[in-house]
């Protein structure tokens, strides 16, 4: 059996936590007026997105005495207001965080111009999307300067109800998402500024925006709080890899270990063709307690089209307690192929097509895409 690729990827991460650390990093500085950010107050609807680098991130870190390098748990997100009215305040906002290999909101070909860019970022590749707050209410700040998310609406707990945890080597999208379905003049401005097309903006009266719309903006500046856990007794993942075999069907071989467990019920498998959308595909015991390196492992056969359309598949590994406490692990991607079944072009030494009855040595391209040469005698 030959295969294609294996992903590894070692991850050391303590599952419970009996206590924690927060740490602040500012990135950017900038002195202008960001427009439209977080959201456009004269519309009905708007979303505002922007991508902040991994390099920023972690020079931001380093700026701060904070270690950066194998990435962290984001816990909240704060941004610097400047030109608010006291008293607006829009319900029904969300906000997601994802990885993500660009560096801007570019434009593109679509829909027929070449100005054209649309919220579901379908020009760019996001893994590992996670609403970090959903359906909250905004206050907008009677003071200009840093505001942390939820901090001026009465009742409402600051911070992020599920962390985002960076990989340490991919970009950041923030998306802010505005369903107040009103709008309100009087709305202010986000300070930052640098790097055009970092950011974007989409708005719309009467239904969220769904095509393109909207205009460039520059990147605001932001504070984010990383938060560290710690336990004596971690549950601790050591490899988790995905092999895609070449045969007569589509399997791919899931492999992980522990270096370590407590109160472990059962592992989840979860599987995405887009990175975004997930779909709970297989559930393993755990050992419970163990202080031993034990192995898992588990055969996806079952690839759905979309998986083979794509040339590429997404997993993520999560653990359940016996009380119920749920955490996940990183993603990892696999390249996806078709079984190799037929011959789809040959030819000879001198780069002319042949046929299957052509005398000496041919180059096959096979329909998964693998070459190979053979001797026709």
């Amino acid at each position: 059996m030959k295969y294609l690729l294996i992903f590894s990827l070692l991850i050391l991460i303590p599952l419970r936590s009996i206590s924690q650390s927060s740490d602040t990093i500012e990135i950017r500085k900038g002195n202008s007026s960001i427009r439209y950010a977080p959201f456009y107050g004269l519309y009905d609807y708007s979303q505002f997105g922007v991508i902040y680098t991994a390099e920023e991130i972690l020079n931001a870190g380093l700026n701060a005495g904070i270690d950066l390098i194998d990435g962290g748990e984001i816990t909240s997100l704060l941004f610097e207001y400047t030109g608010w009215t006291n008293g607006y305040t829009a319900i029904n906002q969300t906000v997601k965080f994802s990885h993500t290999e660009a560096t801007q909101i570019e434009r593109g070909p679509f829909g027929g111009g070449s100005s054209y860019v649309y919220p579901d970022y379908r020009h760019i590749v996001l893994t590992n999307t996670t609403t970090v707050k959903a359906n909250f209410t905004f206050t907008n700040p009677s003071n200009e300067g840093w505001e942390e998310i939820g901090e001026n609406t009465p009742g409402q707990a600051t911070g992020f109800t599920t962390p985002f945890y960076w990989n340490g080597v991919d970009n950041i999208l923030i998306t802010w998402e505005n369903r107040d379905d009103t709008w309100v003049s009087g709305y202010g401005y986000l300070r930052g500024g640098g790097d055009s097309r970092r950011a974007h903006s989409w708005y719309s009266d009467y239904s969220y925006p769904t095509g393109s719309s909207g205009t460039d903006e520059e990147a605001p500046n932001i504070q984010l709080v990383f938060t560290s856990s710690f336990t004596p007794l971690p549950i601790t993942l050591g490899t988790f890899t995905g092999i895609t075999a070449l045969g007569t069907e589509n399997t791919i071989q899931l492999d992980w270990t522990t270096q370590s467990e407590k109160d472990n019920d059962y592992f989840t498998l979860w599987r995405s063709y887009d990175g975004q959308t997930w779909q709970d595909i297989a559930q393993l015991s755990g050992a419970g307690n163990s202080n031993e390196i034990l192995s898992y492992q588990y055969m996806d056969r079952n690839i759905i089209p979309q998986l083979i359309e794509n040339n590429s598949s997404y997993y993520k590994l999560s653990q359940t307690d016996y009380d119920g406490t749920t955490e996940f692990f990183h993603v990892i991607p696999v390249e996806v192929k078709s079984a190799k079944t037929h011959v789809v072009g040959r030819i000879n030494l001198m780069g002319q097509e042949v046929d299957q009855h052509y005398k000496g040595l041919v180059i096959e391209t096979w329909n998964n895409g693998a070459v190979h040469k053979t001797v026709h005698k």
